[in-house]
């Protein structure tokens, strides 16, 4: 079948069943003796951070999330006028990234400047229903950067720069089937982070803006903007 709203992409393949779970590789003593190994080096290195002062932060952190898209896309007819499709409807996707924190100049007693370099995976897409309800997932790994500013050692604003390889896009409406080869594989976002930390647990909230167009097809364009809510632990 031909897509709805003309994104000249034929989707005429069948759809494919995806395993959820992969036969195991390992036999079940050595998966154990695994967990257990990384339980032992998980307690030494927690050792080993008690015995800091409470003031020093190593500046690694883990965030994890869900994040709502939006996605406009302008298409180009054959008589010369252009359509616009907006994937906009409530859908929620997973993120998770690391990130370290390195100190560039303490402001004060409890206010610094800091760069904050970050590696996640995250999915993203976008959401439309016209006469039946489609989904558009991408899976992604993002690199990027921020320069954050700490505000007494709890409030930190973070304006952000990234780029993320889209690996998969998927189309979901009855079936789901593979779309990758009909986007791009590079983008870029800018975004803001806002965040709070109590202790070494933190909360925030972000804004992407995306800056490159993510459609393939000639005269086709699509920027997605994205908005995320995070927890995270700093170690």
């Amino acid at each position: 079948m031909r897509i709805g709203y003309e994104y000249n992409i034929v989707c005429d393949v069948q759809a494919q069943k995806i395993p959820i779970f992969a036969k195991p590789f390992i036999s079940s003593t050595m998966k154990n003796y695994l967990i257990s190994l990384l339980f032992i080096l998980s307690l030494t290195t927690f050792n080993v951070k008690a015995q800091e002062t409470k003031q020093k932060n190593a500046g690694f952190g883990i965030e994890a999330g869900v994040g709502y898209n939006t996605m406009n896309v302008i298409i180009k007819k054959n008589n010369g006028e252009d359509s616009t499709k907006s994937l906009n409807q409530l859908w929620m996707q997973p993120c998770i990234r690391v990130h370290y924190d390195l100190v560039l100049k303490h402001i004060g007693a409890n206010n610094s400047l800091k760069l904050k370099p970050f590696v996640g995976y995250y999915t993203y897409g976008g959401k439309l229903k016209e006469s039946s309800t489609r989904i558009f997932s991408f899976s992604a790994i993002e690199l990027g950067t921020g320069l954050s500013f700490d505000v007494n050692n709890r409030f930190q604003i973070t304006p952000l720069l990234k780029g993320q390889y889209v690996m998969k896009v998927s189309e979901r409406t009855k079936t789901l089937q593979d779309v990758t080869k009909y986007f791009k594989s590079f983008g870029a976002n800018v975004g803001l982070q806002l965040r709070f930390k109590y202790k070494r647990f933190t909360v925030g909230g972000e804004a992407w803006l995306g800056l490159t167009n993510c459609m393939k097809t000639s005269g086709n364009s699509g920027k997605e903007n994205n908005y995320r809510l995070l927890i995270g632990y700093e170690f």
